[in-house]
């Protein structure tokens, strides 16, 4: 019998799994209204669905999330080194008229691989092992065009709720030199094939704010 990764009532509200050959996918079932459970054992996958939000009129992201144990060291600058416990995506779509030639060149193969509402630009929230909080690390696989921003790190509480509220228009502004209008996905993942762990996320009352 085929292992189900995603639980039916998720893909019923709109999120599709996102998976990467020749990797083990994460499991992704409900634990509760509104919340998601991440297990994690020497497996990556992600998780995302589409978000029609004016960030002009609510650009905070706010969620809660807990691990059940202790990040693993890794290093999120390194390709195949770079595990962590739990991440939040915010990606952004194609804005011809911010982006540089070169970004205008890559943009139209990469409408001709995934289609042209394919987003161009994410920032991730992560939950890392080490890193000082609000640090903006650019991504090994894909450069600044995805930039991870260190949420928590290995000195935070395990098995504990802990609440979020991250300025997705400002951490933009900061990362990208100008602010977007709308999102275009929200995605969460975990990433333990390279350390070989298992772990286990939880995260509920993911909502964009007014402030």
């Amino acid at each position: 019998m085929q292992k189900i990764y995603l639980h039916s009532s998720l893909k019923n509200n709109g999120w599709k799994e996102i998976t990467f050959e020749g990797k083990l996918p994460n499991l992704y079932t409900v634990c509760g209204l509104g919340c998601i459970q991440i297990k994690t054992k020497s497996s990556v996958s992600m998780i995302g669905r589409l978000v029609t939000v004016d960030l002009s009129l609510h650009p905070v992201l706010n969620w809660e999330w807990k691990i059940k144990n202790q990040v693993t060291s890794s290093d999120l600058l390194v390709k195949g080194k770079d595990n962590r416990a739990v991440a939040v995506y915010v990606t952004f779509p194609y804005t011809l008229n911010t982006a540089s030639l070169f970004a205008r060149l890559k943009r139209s193969l990469m409408d001709i691989w995934r289609g042209s509402d394919a987003p161009s630009r994410g920032i991730s929230y992560v939950w890392a092992d080490s890193g000082v909080i609000g640090e903006v690390i650019p991504s090994p696989y894909s450069g600044e065009s995805n930039v991870m921003i260190i949420a928590r790190n290995g000195k935070d509480p395990v098995n504990r709720w802990v609440t979020e509220r991250f300025d997705v228009v400002a951490d933009h502004k900061r990362v990208f030199c100008f602010a977007p209008t709308v999102a275009a996905h929200l995605m969460i993942s975990a990433d333990s094939d390279d350390t070989g762990i298992n772990n286990q996320a939880f995260i509920k009352s993911l909502i964009f704010t007014k402030d």
